[in-house]
Parts: structure tokens; sequence; C-alpha cells
């Protein structure tokens, strides 16, 4: 019995120290790759590591994945029959002239396989000497017998000719360095699952129930104030120097709106509370015809609901309302925000005077204005809150924002300014199921 115990121990241990090695190869491997010399960002995904918290979270939460499987559906990310050489961490390019597409390359195991994926799938599919070419509507792809590079593009109707060039530079090696002599070997230290390196910073962790997201590389999500929650479906406080992080000038409905006026008559924290739905009336104008056919104005009071919001800005409430008014965003006869400005809901504005210019969609509300709100180690961070599951049950936003806010229970972050300039944003995406990895949630 003990020689059995001892050999069922060596065997552990093997295997341990095998699987260890193995995985420590495909490491080292991945990181032998040529990048791009003219890339403004690289992102790497940490492909084992989320491969292994997804096979972890189905050990241990077996029933979502059955509710999967009975629905039909399953966890492609996890395939092995596309033909692909998938590496422990996967590396993607942005370049600067297409900012809104991430190219990558990668290995093929077999053509074969790949060809017989691709023409499973709704995709226009080329095949063509020295490369074939794939296009779907967010997908374009160039590959040979033994390499593919791809282009994920944000919007559909890309330029098909510029975003080709670049993917026949990355199959033909075009103004390429090595990884670890680039500027972003850094990445190679950096933790996290997803992570940005280059003109933006990004980290996202998908945690079980929950996206973790920073822009300094800090794992850990911050100490969030959980009093701010307290029966609001949403908060926002914006600090005075978050103004100064904005464009010189910007446009609002056809207003120009500047940055140093508004930092001019703003002396403080702008405070929003989002507390439940109310209503509003509005008068809707519509045309009928008399007897000799000539169009009659009829105007009819129509009620809608709409969220219940209180808001704040400390500031020479006077000149900044004087401000507004003459650039077109405040109607003071009205006291209400131009449509232009904002087209959602009515928001109306009380109180010129003092050092606080109130607002919010009831025309007299002083009593619901929230306070300054929140301070840390003296400075006053960017903060927001939104209970998404309570605006999604109150059905006062637009249907088109509401279906790419259903995939989450909440979002909250801070944003705490730098020492030079800019911000570090620390935040937390909540799911519906605390115990199912939320990238799974995400392609379900």
């Amino acid at each position: 019995m003990k020689r059995l115990l001892w050999i069922t121990a060596a065997v552990l241990v093997l295997l341990t120290l095998g699987t260890g090695l193995f995985f420590a190869h495909r490491q080292r491997q991945s990181y032998a790759v040529q990048v791009p010399r003219d890339a403004v960002s690289v992102v790497k995904v940490q492909v084992d590591g989320l491969v292994a918290d997804v096979l972890w979270n189905q050990l241990w939460s077996p029933s979502h994945i059955k509710r999967d499987a009975k629905r039909g559906g399953t966890y492609r990310f996890l395939r092995s029959d596309i033909g692909l050489a998938i590496p422990a961490n996967l590396f993607l390019y942005q370049f600067a002239d297409r900012p809104r597409v991430l190219f990558g390359i990668l290995r093929i195991k077999d053509v074969g396989d790949l060809q017989a994926f691709i023409r499973q799938q709704d995709w226009a599919y080329e095949v063509a000497t020295p490369f074939s070419r794939v296009v779907s509507q967010h997908l374009v792809a160039l590959h040979s017998a033994d390499s593919i590079a791809f282009a994920l593009c944000w919007e559909p109707g890309e330029q098909l000719a510029s975003v080709e060039e670049n993917l026949r530079g990355l199959l033909q090696g075009n103004r390429q360095e090595p990884f670890a002599a680039s500027r972003f070997r850094e990445l190679k230290n950096r933790k996290g699952h997803l992570n940005v390196m280059g003109q933006h910073a990004l980290r996202l962790d998908f945690k079980r129930g929950e996206i973790a997201f920073s822009t300094d590389g800090a794992g850990d999500a911050a100490e969030f104030p959980s009093h701010l929650q307290t029966e609001n479906t949403g908060f926002l406080q914006l600090p005075a120097w978050c103004w100064s992080l904005t464009p010189p000038t910007w446009r609002l409905g056809g207003h120009t709106v500047s940055r140093d006026s508004l930092i001019r008559y703003i002396s403080g924290n702008m405070c929003v509370r989002w507390r439940g739905i109310t209503t509003q009336r509005d008068t809707v104008i519509n045309y009928a015809y008399d007897d000799d056919f000539n169009p009659v104005e009829v105007r009819e009071a129509v009620e809608r609901s709409v969220p219940a919001i209180y808001g704040a800005i400390a500031s020479d409430a006077g000149r900044l309302r004087g401000y507004l008014a003459e650039q077109g965003l405040l109607d003071t006869a009205l006291a209400r925000i131009s449509p232009g400005a904002f087209p959602l809901f009515s928001l109306h504005t009380h109180g010129g005077t003092g050092k606080r210019l109130l607002f919010g969609t009831e025309p007299d509300a002083e009593e619901q204005a929230p306070d300054p709100g929140l301070s840390r180690n003296g400075a006053d961070p960017l903060y927001l809150y939104i209970d998404i599951a309570a605006v999604i049950r109150q059905a006062v936003l637009p249907a088109r924002i509401s279906a790419y806010l259903e995939p989450f229970s909440s979002v909250e972050l801070l944003g705490i300014p730098k020492a030079g300039a800019g911000m570090a944003i620390r935040g937390k995406m909540v799911m519906p199921h605390a115990s199912v990895n939320s990238l799974i949630q995400l392609i379900d």
C-alpha cells in the first residue's frame, strides 16, 4: 500500500512538472514574434490564462455549461479544429492610419481544416495565389499555406484596399523587429488577461461575475464608496480638474463650447444623481384637416417616463448660466437645456445665483440636489456608478442603448488625477451570474 502511494505521488509530481514545463515553453515561444515597427499600440491577449480560468470555471460551475448545451451553444473560442496554432499570448497591432482596426497574425497548422472552418461561416472566401482572402462584416483576412493575417474592424465597410495592404505587410514581414527589441517589450512583464500598451493603456481581467479594468496596469479594482449607491440608480461626480482633459473647443447640437470658459466659471464638482423614474409632460404638435382640406394645428399633451435626475455644479452660477445662454445651450425663458444639445428628454435648470447651478428632469427639485460628493486624501476623484439592471427595468433609455447594456448588471469606476497629466481609471463591470466567468457570459 505504501509503495502504491509513493508511485502515485511520483506520477503526480512528474505530471505537474511536465505540465509546468509545457506551459513555460508555450509562454517563451509566444514572445518569439515579430512586431511591426510602425505599430502605435500593441494588445496582448493572455490566451492560456483565459482558457485556464474558463476551464476551472466549468469545473466549479457546470450548471451554466449544461444550460448552454441545451440551447445548442458551444464555447467556440475553445475549439481546436480550426487549423490554427493558438499561442499562449496573442498579439494584436494598431496602426495610425487605421485607428479602428486591430491586426494580428497566426501560424496555420492545417490549411485544409482552416478552409473547412471558413466555408462553414457566412463569409466571402476567395482562394487565390499567393494569398487567399476572407471578408465578413467585421473581419478581413489574407492567408497563405502557413500563415493568416487578419484585421478586426470596429465599423463595417472599412477600406479593403488599405486594410489588405497592412495584412500583406504582416505576411511578408515588412518593417518588423523582434518583440524583445521593440518598445513594447515591457508587455512581457505585465499581467492581466488583456493588456494594451502604446497610444492607449488598458488592462482587462475576466473574473467570475465581473470584468475588472484599469488604465494604470493595476490588477485590483479600487475601493468604491458603497454609500453613493444607496437609493440611487446612478451617480456621477465630475471634478473641476476633469474639464482640463477635454478638447479646447467642442460642439453640442451645433453649439460651440469653450473649455477655458467652463474652467473659468466651474469651481468644484459636478454631481448628478439618478433616482428611479419620473414623468414629464410634453406637447406634441400634429396637423389635421378641416372640411375644406386646410391643415389645422392640433396640440396634444403626452406624458412619458424619464430618468429622475438631479444635478448640481459648484460654480459661479450666474455667470455660468449666462455663458450657456450665450452659446445657445440654455433657453433662459423656459429654464431648460436646449434639446439640440441634450435630445433624450427635457433637462431643466433652476437657480442662477450663488455657488451652485442646479439642473434636473423636474422643474423644482432643489431638495433632491446631490451633496458635493466624494473626496479621497484631499482630492476629488472622478466617480461613476450605474445600476444597469435597474436602468433596463425602468425602460427609459432608447432600445439601442439598452441592447448594449443588457449583458451587465452594473458598472462602477474611479478616476484619479496623475502627477503629470491625465488620470488613472480603475473600475469593474458586474455581470448577472456571480459564479460564471465574465467572458463566458459576454460571449453568450
